[in-house]
């Protein structure tokens, strides 16, 4: 019993120790840019040995892609619940563009760094189980829509990819912008053009 509590402590103390050291990253981005994220900086940051940010992370690019799974890790829950939920398919990719580009304004200064300033490659972003799960219920939505007669027929995993791709390309220039447009707009034009093409045509 007492070396379930020792390793469980072990565990929260490792937990804890890790969440500090991202936590430090983020400080160091928003404040002096991406630049400044060293090994050494942000042991003295955290107020630790730079041996002990090499015990949790094997190097830099291992510890900024783990801050950036941190951070995303909200907004995907968030979505998987908006594209689960009871709404009309329509209202779902709405709301899935407001939530989307509201959750990176409110961040947007780490954001900036992390997915602008970074330039991550699309590849390892296509590889990635996030991307493949939310193509996954994207799908799901547009299908929904067609059985309902919403939707016009139409490759659903390619539409949901398209959908995906939209938002991020208008993330970027979101991200770009001194003065992006109102949230509230730009989801509002995300959505209304893929509605607009998906939308069942009526015969005259």
């Amino acid at each position: 019993m007492n070396a379930r509590r020792l390793i469980s402590e072990k565990s929260l103390w490792q937990s804890y120790k890790r969440q500090s050291i991202q936590e430090a990253v983020i400080r160091l981005m928003c404040r002096e840019g991406l630049k400044s994220v060293t090994m050494e900086r942000v042991a003295q940051e955290v107020g630790i040995a730079k041996g002990t940010v090499y015990l949790h992370y094997h190097d830099k690019k291992e510890l900024l892609d783990e801050v950036k799974q941190s951070a995303l890790a909200p907004l995907m829950v968030a979505l998987e619940v908006i594209l689960r939920s009871d709404e009309a398919p329509s209202e779902k990719l709405r709301s899935y563009s407001h939530h989307y580009f509201s959750y990176f304004e409110e961040r947007r200064d780490l954001f900036r760094i992390l997915i602008y300033e970074r330039e991550l490659t699309q590849g390892a972003r296509y590889q990635s189980d996030r991307y493949r799960r939310l193509i996954q219920e994207i799908a799901r939505v547009i299908r929904e829509g067609i059985r309902s007669g919403v939707f016009r027929d139409a490759d659903a995993h390619k539409v949901a990819a398209m959908f995906i791709e939209s938002n991020f390309a208008l993330l970027n220039q979101r991200l770009q912008s001194e003065k992006p447009a109102p949230v509230e707009g730009d989801a509002n034009l995300i959505a209304d053009v893929f509605l607009a093409g998906l939308e069942k045509r009526r015969r005259a």
